[in-house]
């Protein structure tokens, strides 16, 4: 009798060991699913996400600039050659980027111009007669005996092989049409040029602004 009794105490005593590491095996598992659950998770968006890559290389001449213009015209006259001013940016990143620009500024033998743009730029206010970019380059097409020109080869790159050419040109052909126009300006020419002969005829600054495209 008494080790049916100590039998049955220990088939007791193993019964309740058994479940109460069924019970701490059960929680184990399920922690440990749930700590795989979020590894596997956190692992997955890890790898999915891909951030592309956004670069861009502007290059003048050989020099490296980030995305200023400053086009410097020495000296000018009738029937001087052809001036060309060119800014290559080249799209090294994985989406298509557009290409735009604002003259911030100019200096034409005297005449000073600073835009709206140029002076959101620099953080100044406007000023009554302020012209904008568009206005100013429509001036300076124009309104004078030489022409001031600006033209971009392509309005947005392709990823990663996107060549865009920024050219800024200044002509003055011996004859504009104009000879009014032609007499006045070739004798301020000559003039500026003994007052400031250190001094560029023509300055200007313009910002070439390269931006992702959402297409």
């Amino acid at each position: 009798m008494k080790e049916n009794k100590k039998k049955n105490k220990f088939l007791k005593i193993l019964r309740k060991i058994k479940f109460r590491h069924f019970v701490i095996l059960f929680l184990l598992l399920i922690a440990n699913s749930y700590a795989w659950l979020i590894y596997v998770n956190t692992v997955s968006n890890t790898v999915d996400v891909h951030v592309a890559s956004w670069k861009i290389d502007f290059k003048e001449g050989d020099d490296e600039i980030i995305d200023y213009v400053n086009v410097v015209v020495d000296n000018v006259y009738p029937g001087m050659p052809n001036f060309s001013n060119e800014l290559k940016a080249f799209n090294y990143s994985e989406v298509m980027a557009n290409v735009s620009y604002s003259i911030l500024e100019a200096n034409i033998m005297g005449d000073t111009y600073i835009t709206l743009e140029g002076r959101t730029e620099y953080g100044q206010q406007s000023s009554p007669g302020d012209l904008t970019s568009d206005q100013l380059k429509s001036r300076l097409e124009n309104n004078y005996p030489f022409q001031i020109s600006f033209a971009i080869s392509s309005q947005s790159m392709e990823a990663q092989t996107g060549l865009a050419l920024f050219t800024t040109t200044v002509t003055w052909a011996y004859e504009s049409g104009n000879d009014a126009l032609d007499t006045e300006w070739g004798t301020r020419a000559y003039n500026y040029r003994q007052s400031h002969p250190t001094d560029p005829c023509i300055t200007l600054k313009v910002k070439v602004y390269i931006t992702q495209s959402n297409s």
